[in-house]
């Protein structure tokens, strides 16, 4: 009987010990199928992150559309007050080269001060007289009264820089362009009238 109750006590531990390895063996399945299972899952999302960004269309800056074309300057319009100068100019010179012993006459309208160049006939000897110089300013002043001072010259080529700058006010460019030169004319030539 002792030799039944050991092989019975022996055969119920080898079932004891078998249904344990079992258990055993199942934990250990369970927790190697997990294990396998969240690698399973890190890698799928990993792969589908990789594969999503990579086939994606890279974002380049849009191209800059191209810079529309300047507008065409518009022609320099002449101010009224300008026009209403220049006029008032070409009058007077017409005036003045009317005058006894003057073949051309130039005048440059600034402010309240003109600048006045005269080409002489070739039979006037000498220089401008102070009487021809105050003729022409007289008529200046009676013409124009704004005008207080008025610089008269015959010198060829003083006259023909007034030229030149009388031409450029013409074509629109503005007299502030030229104040400094015809400042410096002035301080040159002893005005007629002040």
């Amino acid at each position: 009987m002792v030799f039944l109750r050991s092989y019975i006590i022996c055969c119920s531990l080898r079932k004891l010990k078998k249904t344990s390895n079992k258990i055993i063996r199942s934990d250990d399945m369970q927790l190697i199928n997990r294990k396998w299972a969240v690698l399973f899952l890190v890698f799928t999302l990993l792969f589908t992150i990789i594969t999503a960004s990579a086939c994606a269309p890279q974002r380049r800056p849009a191209p800059t559309p191209p810079a529309p074309a300047p507008a065409p300057a518009p022609a320099p319009q002449t101010p009224p007050q300008r026009a209403d100068e220049n006029a008032k100019a070409d009058m007077l010179a017409k005036k003045i080269a009317d005058m006894q012993n003057i073949n051309s006459a130039t005048v440059v309208i600034s402010g309240n001060q003109a600048w006045v160049g005269v080409d002489l006939h070739a039979n006037v000897k000498g220089q401008l007289s102070n009487q021809m110089k105050n003729d022409i300013t007289n008529v200046v002043k009676n013409e124009v009264p704004n005008i207080q001072t008025v610089y008269v010259t015959a010198d060829a080529d003083t006259v023909t820089r007034l030229r030149d700058i009388a031409r450029d006010i013409a074509a629109g460019r503005p007299v502030s362009g030229f104040i400094n030169e015809l400042t410096e004319i002035g301080r040159r030539i002893t005005p007629s009238a002040k």
